[in-house]
């Protein structure tokens, strides 16, 4: 049978860098629990969720596509009799989780740069100037973007906002706005030729 140990010493000669040698680290307990369902992964779906969790675990440490590419293939060279049935299985799982944690990750990074007081540019005593282009596509999140920059401004003693950006971060902002007391200057109309 595989061990852990042997498994971790695979991926630690396939990690390219430092980050990998910590993602390989970060992973060990959900590694571990891949190996004790190893033998009924073609048909336990909890089997597969392991692999997903190794996945993740390996986007959040920010190891390399080529680690994560080596995990299946680092265990397999421990078991080559065993890896009929759950390798390609296994490698789909553990991708496919390593792609979407990667995409939530990013999604995560765009929204902190919009977030206050990054958004914001003080214009005088009481006035500011907003960057209203955070992520629209979870309302319940533009909400709360939307409160934390009004919530901010109030703080700041800004009573008047100019604010460029999507209509619904707009919007959400004008709300937002109104509820802490502080005007959002109309946009200017675009003129005609």
């Amino acid at each position: 049978m595989a061990t852990l140990d042997d498994w971790t010493e695979r991926l630690a000669r396939a990690a390219i860098s430092e980050r990998d040698r910590r993602a390989i680290t970060a992973s060990e307990s959900a590694r571990e629990m891949v190996l004790e369902r190893l033998e009924s992964a073609v048909e336990d779906h909890d089997a597969l969720h392991g692999w997903t969790i190794v996945g993740r675990v390996l986007a959040d440490e920010s190891a390399s596509p080529s680690l994560v590419a080596e995990v299946v293939d680092a265990l397999v060279a421990s078991k080559p009799r065993a890896a009929e049935g759950w390798a390609s299985a296994a490698r789909a799982a553990i991708v496919e989780a390593f792609v979407a944690a990667q995409r939530e990750i990013e999604a995560e990074r765009v929204k902190e740069a919009w977030r206050f007081p990054r958004c914001v540019v003080r214009l005088d005593e009481s006035t500011a100037a907003v960057a209203a282009s955070f992520p629209d596509e979870d309302s319940d999140a533009l909400a709360r973007w939307s409160d934390e920059v009004a919530s901010g401004l109030a703080k700041m003693g800004i009573r008047r906002v100019h604010a460029e950006g999507t209509a619904r971060a707009r919007a959400a902002l004008a709300d937002a706005l109104s509820v802490a007391g502080i005007d959002l200057a109309p946009q200017p109309r675009s003129s005609s030729r």
